[in-house]
């Protein structure tokens, strides 16, 4: 199985932008050969989608990549270092490269993974997404489908 897992807040401006792409291709049925997921809820539960007939995961998300606000890139986790300061893994961990570790260190087996990051102009508390990314955002859509 192949999987697009969408992950964030939709409340946390653009932090809802791997969401919101999820959602959309699900909701267009754009979402052939894969499974559209979102994750909006609990990072963890990523690792339920990590199993050994998994064959490749495509994570969208909003990332800090040092870019224009908008621009998107497409990375496997072993290219980059967390930046976020985590006391330990719960239910409420919002960071990516710590869930893998701990999927790994459970002896989950992991199957190809990249990110599609795209870089905020806009985090914090509201709704909806800056105008940055809601220009650009069929963009996005049409990046993930073509991942598969």
């Amino acid at each position: 199985m192949r999987y697009l897992v969408g992950i964030g807040t939709y409340h946390g401006r653009d932090d809802s932008i791997g969401l919101r792409v999820a959602e959309a291709i699900a909701e267009r049925g754009l979402d052939v050969g894969f499974s559209a997921i979102d994750l909006g809820g609990n990072l963890l539960d990523l690792v339920h989608y990590l199993g050994e007939e998994t064959t490749n995961v495509l994570v969208v998300d909003a990332a800090r990549m040092g870019r224009a606000p908008g621009e998107r890139a497409l990375f496997a986790p072993a290219d980059v270092v967390t930046e976020k300061l985590a006391a330990g893994i719960s239910t409420h961990e919002g960071d990516l490269l710590k869930v893998l570790e701990f999927a790994s260190a459970l002896g989950q087996p992991l199957p190809p993974i990249t990110i599609l990051g795209i870089e905020p102009a806009e985090l914090g508390e509201g709704a909806g997404l800056s105008d940055a990314l809601a220009s650009r955002f069929e963009e996005y859509v049409a990046a993930a489908v073509g991942f598969f």
